[in-house]
């Protein structure tokens, strides 16, 4: 079994699994959860059920933030 690598982020993060897919090749599993102009919260507790099925092998990336910039809420973002 592949180990996964979930990239889960804002716009920013767009096109960054098949990029890194593209890079890493067949060794890994790469796949993204994009949600546009989403705060963080809103876009880890999206994919919440998802990622409670990785494993510890598992690799989840967490990229954004910028839709949360100057509001402080950084403690409000659980996984």
């Amino acid at each position: 079994m592949k180990q996964k690598i979930v990239i889960i982020g804002d716009s920013h993060a767009g096109n960054s699994a098949a990029e890194l897919q593209h890079s890493l090749g067949s060794t890994f599993s790469v796949s993204s959860f994009v949600k546009p102009g989403a705060d963080m919260k809103v876009t880890v507790n999206t994919v919440k059920e998802d990622i409670e099925k990785l494993t510890s092998e598992d690799v989840i990336v967490v990229w954004g933030g910028s839709n949360d910039n100057g509001r402080n809420d950084s403690k409000e973002v659980c996984l």
